[in-house]
């Protein structure tokens, strides 16, 4: 429960989610000026403990801004409220993708509201490479030539490249924990994941690609000039212009072969209902939520920020106004050709036990320590985990 019926509290993940939704809470204090909005970030790995300690207080936000599949995984712990079935929600969710609605929805529930859809795209230094790398032989002609291309062992580094192998289909039921085998399966699954490691280990081979420790790596690679050539998460998107200026392009992942698309890493931002909200503070807190579908304030923030996409579909994407909008768009696409799985909806769970092991037998692949053959073998028995 928030301490005062005037003050609302918000969990946020991250300065630049401050800075993205500024202009939605300098509108939501115009129009209610007498309800202060108290903003604290807590780390998503604490989200689960911290909502505990607050809730045994009945001091729980009224507002948290997540992940879709923190939402689900703190709704199915019992940690946030349903949204609320009110006639004005209602109206806010009617104007939203089904695509988005479906990724938080449990039965007749909504976990939560989306927000904006935020992706990995792909960023370069223009002095160096003044085109667009669109295909991946053109990226690895361009590490071939002496460009220096830069890879991160996490999922915004390397997920993308499963689409361009045609991994996808194999790999999200793993992650997932939905592998459902029949005639031909496994031996198509370890091909499959196989020829994906194979290149992974081919990349990994070039003198010129540089294997970073993550996103925030990569980024300080690109903006010093030491790499030419990232995947990037389009939030990082403001601190590279401020680095960059004119030198930073920003274009979509490049397709594999036969035009296979890429399979960028998506993130559907949501608003979660607390638990300990007076009727006045959810009142409030329903206020914001809707005003952040808003289609005037979705364009505002879409235009004003170009680092995240609409979520209400009546707000097109002006993608002849911007390159980076434009490129914005086109990865979305991107995401709508990867595996039904991951547009349904889905917890942490099992993911949380199975992404570091699979990042680790990536790595082993692309050091040479095994095979692709065994590194596909070895992620194939991650199947066999199971949640508790």
């Amino acid at each position: 429960m928030a301490t005062t019926q005037r003050r609302m509290e918000w969990l946020k993940r991250s300065e630049a989610r401050n800075r993205l939704w500024d202009p939605l809470l300098k509108e939501y204090q115009r129009l209610h000026p007498n309800v202060r909005v108290s903003i604290y970030t807590v780390r998503e790995e604490d989200i689960l403990s911290e909502l505990r300690q607050r809730s045994a207080r009945g001091l729980g936000p009224d507002l948290i801004l997540t992940r879709a599949a923190m939402a689900n995984t703190l709704l199915r712990e019992g940690l946030i409220a349903p949204v609320p079935k009110t006639p004005g929600m209602q109206r806010s969710l009617a104007q939203i993708w089904p695509d988005d609605l479906a990724r938080v929805r449990k039965g007749t529930e909504l976990s939560s509201v989306p927000v904006g859809d935020v992706v990995t795209l792909a960023c370069r230094n223009r002095s160096s490479l003044p085109t667009p790398l669109r295909t991946t032989d053109e990226l690895m002609a361009a590490a071939a030539s002496g460009h220096i291309i830069g890879l991160s062992m996490d999922a915004f580094g390397i997920w993308w490249t499963a689409g361009t192998r045609g991994a996808v289909d194999e790999l999200v039921p793993i992650l997932l924990g939905e592998v459902v085998n029949s005639p031909g399966s496994e031996a198509r699954a370890q091909k499959t994941i196989a020829d994906w490691l194979a290149w992974l280990r081919q990349v990994a081979v070039l003198s010129r690609v540089d294997l970073a420790s993550g996103p925030e790596e990569l980024s300080l690679g690109l903006s010093s000039g030491r790499v030419d050539w990232i995947p990037c998460y389009s939030l990082t998107l403001a601190t590279l212009r401020k680095a960059m200026g004119d030198r930073l392009g920003v274009s979509a992942l490049p397709t594999g072969p036969g035009g296979r698309p890429p399979s960028p890493f998506n993130t559907l931002n949501v608003w979660a209902f607390g638990l300990d909200s007076s009727a006045r503070q959810q009142q409030r807190a329903i206020d914001l939520v809707k005003l952040s579908v808003d289609p005037f304030l979705q364009r505002r923030i879409v235009v004003d920020s170009q680092e995240v996409l609409s979520v209400n579909r009546l707000v097109p994407t002006p993608v002849a106004s911007s390159g980076v909008l434009a490129a914005l768009a086109e990865a979305i696409k991107q995401t709508e050709s990867d595996a039904p799985s991951f547009r349904k909806p889905y917890e942490l769970r099992h993911l949380n036990l199975v992404v570091p092991r699979m990042e680790g037998v990536v790595q082993q692949v692309m050091v040479g320590v095994i095979t692709p053959e065994e590194g596909a073998r070895q992620i194939r028995s991650l199947a066999e985990i199971r949640t508790p």
